[in-house]
Parts: C-alpha cells; structure tokens; sequence
C-alpha cells in the first residue's frame, strides 16, 4: 500500500465553486518512508472571487496569486499525472473527507476527469481528523490535546504539531501541512496498532457495512461540538434509498413504548428527537467493538439483560416497517424540494450522471490546442461539459474563444459574482462586506502591515473585478502577471 497525504489552500471554503491556490502531496511507501513530494501552486481564475478571510488564513496577497506561473488547468493536470505513477493508493489528509477531497473530485471533474479516484479502484481513504479524535476518545495519554480559552479541546492540526513536539512554522502552507499530518498519523499508528488497524478497516465503505451486520451492536465515535460523542449503537436498517446508510439506535434511550407507536407518532420522535444514528458508510465513520462504548457511562450502567431486552424490542417488525416508511418519505420530499431548486452546473456532480459517448470524448479534450478546444468541445451533447470547456479557454486563452460565447460566459458569470443574493460562494457585495469588516478590525486592533497590505490589494482587486464584470462590451483580459502589474504596479 502507498500513502498519499495531501492538502489544499483554497479561495474559500464552497468545493463546488471554489479554488485551490495551492496543492500538497507527498508518497510514502508502506513503512512511512517518503517516496516523493509534489507542491503546486496556480493563479487566480477570473470567475472565482477570493474571500479575504481565506486568503488572510493562507497569508496570500492578490498579487502573489496573479503572478503565480501555473494555470489552475495546469496544477489538476500534474496533480492527476503525480497520483498516476500509483496503484491501491491510501489518500489520507486532516478534515479531508469533508473539505479536500470535494475540493479534488470537483476540480478532477470540471477537469474531464473520473472524479472518484480516492475510493475506487483499488485506492481508500481516511481522514487522520478521525483517527486523533478515536484516539483521544478511547486512549486520551497516546495524544496531547491542548484546550482553548474556553477550556474547549482544539484539534486544528497546527494546534496538534505544536502540542506533539512537531515542526508547524510554515502551518497553513499545503506541503508543511501534509508533512505535519503525516507526522501526526505515524506517531499515532506506531503507538497504538490496533486501533490503526480499525482506521484503516473503517476506510471502507465495504469493510463498514460487513462490521454493521456481522456485530449488529456496535460503539459509533463522533467529535462534535467540541466534545466526544460516543454511542453504542443497534443496527436497525439499511435507509430504503440510501444505500450508503444504516440507521442504528442510540441504546441510551428507552425503548418500551417507542417500538409500539403508530407511524404518525414515531414520525414525530424521528424529527425531533437525537435517538436515532445515521451512518453514512462512505464518510469514514469511527465503529469500533460494542466493548469501547460499554466501558463508557452512561451504557455502563446497564445490565447486559437490559441491554439485551433493548435489543430484542427494537427487532419488532412493525417499528421497523414504520421506520421504513417514514425514511421514503423524507427522502421523498427532499427530492421534490431539491427538484424545485434551479442548480449552478458546478452543483451538479451528485445528481446528474454523464452519458457514456460524452464520457469517450471527454479525455481527448486536453489534446486539443486552445484555439481548437472550443470546436471540439461542440461536441459534448451534455451542456455542463460545454460550459466547463467554455470556463478553461475564458480562464487561460480568453482571446481564443468565439466572440459570442465569449461575451454568454462574461454575462453568465457577472450575474452570478454581482448578485444581491445570499449565496454558496463569494460574490462582489460579500467580498465588500468582508473588506470592511476586517478594515475595521485592524483600526480597532490597531497596525498590522501585512495584513492591511492584503486588504489593500483586495479591495483594489476586487473594484476591478467589479468594474470588468459591468461592462456591456469587455476585452478579453487574461488574468496573469500582466494584470498584476497593471493593478499593482
């Protein structure tokens, strides 16, 4: 097995609309021993606006990220090259699951690319952010956790080097976070092996329903809230249309008069109430044996009979029917909201499958010079695909795009980054917001000359930003160096 740990510094935190500005990855073979490294960064793209708490965070003025030489196109395409030179890849990175890996499977994608490399073949993944959480959980001396100023456990990752002994000076930059996650990861794995091993085995979506059923009780962890949360858990059924779920039951609660209640009732214990787990199989959940949870209060209380007689009640037929229906439904009406709502194409990598003589063309995409690729892309019968080509040419060669699609995409995305609206990613009046916020910040904090250098650029960035996207007639500008200079002197 191959390690891959990498991480991502992004425009902000929306995977679909969103970008990485800087991408770290490093190998290493089966023992830990490192392979090889690869630390990427890339330009800004004119339809994404920053938010200047991301770029505050990474330590990034607009103009380091004009004048980066690789194209966001580039950076995925020697991304994809470096993770292809392996085969039966564990991809591990912290809070990965959640933030990185959507950030990758939506760039792999816009990009022509199959999107699931991390889970299939033969490749898994786990987030080092559920190890060190089990860890603490189940075997608090392995791992030193400091505490907030509200006495609150921290888990952030450059808090952890710090309280391990591990180098974080360049914390926040993508490649000195791999290394530190890596680090974390080969302490913890060494010290405690048995649990390592129930990471690894959670890794997979497989491996995890095979335990659900096998032990049909069994100890859930979460950290939330900043606290653990441990359950121990009955499997009670596969969701009916969710097949990467299982809904368990918390054995804390009573069961006596729940099993017995109508489908109306229990409806209204299901809404309202904390009594039920879901278990989504694909996000790495931390199930370990029902013994870790059966140590813990409140479960160690319990008599293996009362245990037992839970047990027996929750397998009545009728509760799980109810259960049953009462899944379809909200399922149901979900998808009939979800049907009402009008979808960005970025949105859409979940809900809309590709067809197959789109996904044969979709590769030779990259082989075509860029002032053909608009041709070729005419091609595509699926317009996302079409919209995303539209995207890579009005990014990287904007000159070399037909002047009326050129024009389409410019009007497309100034209604999107000018809008009024609340929305999933930054738009200009957000951006705006943000910049006076934290101006006011810095008067009240008083002088800080690296950040109030970033804001000054930022907001000098984004009234061009604003100026471009308001024109009825623009230019093609490419966003480079060039611009840099011109913005920036």
């Amino acid at each position: 097995m191959t390690y891959i740990i990498y991480d991502f510094e992004t425009t902000g935190r929306s995977a679909r609309f969103d970008q990485i500005l800087q991408a770290g990855f490093i190998s290493y073979d089966n023992d830990f021993k490192l392979l090889n490294k690869l630390n990427l960064r890339s330009r800004i793209n004119p339809d994404v606006v920053p938010s200047i708490n991301a770029l505050r965070v990474n330590r990034l003025k607009v103009s380091d990220i004009l004048n980066e030489k690789k194209s966001s196109y580039e950076m995925i395409q020697e991304i994809l090259k470096f993770i292809s030179k392996y085969k039966k890849i564990f991809f591990v990175g912290f809070n990965s699951i959640n933030f990185d890996e959507e950030f990758l499977r939506q760039a792999l994608w816009e990009n022509f690319v199959f999107p699931y490399i991390t889970n299939s073949n033969g490749n898994n993944r786990g987030d080092v952010f559920n190890f060190v959480t089990m860890i603490h959980a189940f075997r608090e001396s392995s791992v030193n956790v400091e505490r907030n100023d509200e006495g609150k456990l921290t888990f952030k990752l450059e808090s952890l080097a710090k309280a391990n002994y591990f180098d974080s000076k360049n914390a926040h930059d993508a490649i000195a976070d791999v290394e530190v996650t890596m680090q974390l990861l080969e302490l913890l794995a060494k010290k405690n092996n048995d649990l390592f091993r129930i990471f690894v085995k959670n890794s997979k979506s497989k491996n995890v329903e095979e335990s659900i059923n096998q032990s049909d009780l069994f100890t859930l962890h979460n950290y939330m809230f900043s606290s653990h949360r441990i359950y121990l858990v009955k499997k009670l059924i596969k969701h009916p249309v969710y097949k990467n779920q299982f809904i368990g039951f918390d054995l804390k609660y009573d069961t006596n008069q729940l099993v017995d209640l109508e489908e109306g009732d229990l409806r209204e214990i299901y809404k309202n109430k904390s009594f039920f787990r879901k278990i989504k199989l694909n996000k790495q959940p931390s199930i370990l044996d029902k013994s870790y949870a059966m140590s813990k209060q409140p479960y160690s209380n319990f008599s293996s009979a009362e245990i037992e007689l839970k047990c027996k009640q929750l397998n009545s037929q009728k509760f799980l029917n109810n259960l049953q229906k009462i899944l379809e439904k909200e399922s149901m009406d979900l998808l009939d909201n979800q049907s009402q709502e009008i979808k960005f194409e970025e949105e859409t990598i979940y809900s809309k499958n590709l067809n197959y003589k789109d996904s044969i063309v979709m590769g030779d995409f990259h082989n075509e010079p860029w002032d053909k690729k608009w041709y070729f892309a005419e091609r595509f019968n699926d317009q996302r695909l079409r919209f995303f080509a539209a995207k890579h040419i009005y990014r990287n060669f904007p000159d070399q795009i037909p002047k009326k699609v050129f024009f389409h995409l410019h009007k497309k995305i100034s209604e999107r980054i000018t809008s009024l609206d609340k929305s999933v990613f930054t738009t200009l009046p957000a951006a705006m917001e943000e910049a006076d916020n934290l101006s006011l910040e810095i008067e009240e904090k008083g002088s800080d000359f690296q950040l109030k250098e970033q804001l000054d650029q930022y907001n000098i960035y984004i009234n061009f930003l604003n100026d471009y996207y308001n024109e009825q007639n623009p230019n093609p500008v490419k966003f480079d160096s060039t611009l840099s200079k011109k913005l920036f002197g």
